[in-house]
């Protein structure tokens, strides 16, 4: 039921999923080392079996704090990671929390994800910064 009723919530917040960003005021950092925004890529990152793939993931792996369900604590986490040319998930932080335990479980389960298909410019894989929300609702 817990499952579900994540899958649910996980779907609801897809058309606003990804977005990339600089880290100092939006805009995409060129050279060797650069994070693209994802808006600027020919090729996009890709979860294995996109978004459906994605969401599958999130819902099975998702575990609320025991902590949290006992004290009635819900919330959307905003987790921030890079996928870097390999298509590996690094940099992972939360950078908007709600709660310590809710906080630790989101960047647990970006941390275990397995390896994107990397993001492409000009035709070399490149890092691209990505921030998703993570809802926490019973």
């Amino acid at each position: 039921m817990r499952r579900l009723l994540l899958l649910l919530l996980i779907g609801m917040v897809f058309p606003s999923l990804f977005y990339a960003q600089d880290r100092q005021n939006g805009n995409a950092v060129q050279g060797k080392d650069a994070e693209y925004a994802f808006e600027q890529l020919e090729v996009k990152p890709e979860y294995p079996n996109g978004n459906e793939g994605l969401g599958k993931y999130l819902s099975e792996n998702i575990k609320y704090p025991k902590k949290a369900l006992k004290n009635g604590v819900s919330g959307k986490v905003f987790v921030q990671f890079v996928i870097d040319k390999t298509g590996k998930v690094t940099n992972v932080v939360a950078v908007r929390g709600v709660e310590k335990s809710l906080d630790k479980e989101a960047v647990r389960v970006i941390k275990s994800m397995p390896k994107w298909k990397p993001g492409m410019k000009d035709g070399q894989p490149v890092k691209v910064k990505y921030t998703i929300p993570i809802n926490f609702k019973f």
